[in-house]
């Protein structure tokens, strides 16, 4: 077993951690109903918590 199937760097530290796509917020807002994007980061489309869509002007 090497270092990186134990998740450890070789000098004994863990792996950082790095945030998926989708745990950084997007600022968008639905623009008729001013609800806040749930999707984190991404392409296209943006989603609020109704499930309406709608993209960026």
């Amino acid at each position: 077993m090497n270092d990186r199937t134990r998740g450890t760097l070789k000098d004994g530290k863990p792996w950082p951690e790095l945030p998926a796509a989708q745990d950084v917020d997007c600022d968008g807002e639905n623009p008729t109903t001013s609800c806040r994007c749930v999707l984190g980061h991404h392409r296209g489309r943006h989603r609020d918590s109704s499930g309406a869509e709608w993209l960026d002007d």
